[in-house]
């Protein structure tokens, strides 16, 4: 399976509610958010991304004290239809 490289933004608001979005870096291609309830399932989605659960939780940690980050990574085109991206 071809692994799409891009990038994972996440968002996280009062509610506590978290919003990833992957943008591919290859071709141009448009992506929905994902949402998830907490902190602790955007990890595991982290991890689904394709970082190690240290990264995954580093990167929760960023999130929990910005509210905002970022992290490249390489998804599985299975993963990528998770977040219904497509060519333009």
């Amino acid at each position: 399976m071809a692994k799409i490289p891009g990038r994972l933004i996440v968002d996280l608001f009062p509610d506590g509610t978290v919003r990833l979005i992957f943008l591919p870096t290859v071709d141009q291609r448009i992506a929905s958010p994902v949402t998830v309830e907490d902190l602790y399932a955007a990890e595991l989605l982290f991890m689904t991304c394709g970082l190690t659960a240290d990264r995954a939780t580093a990167l929760r940690d960023k999130v929990n004290r910005n509210k905002v980050a970022s992290a490249d990574v390489s998804v599985d085109e299975d993963v990528a239809k998770k977040f219904r991206y497509k060519r333009l």
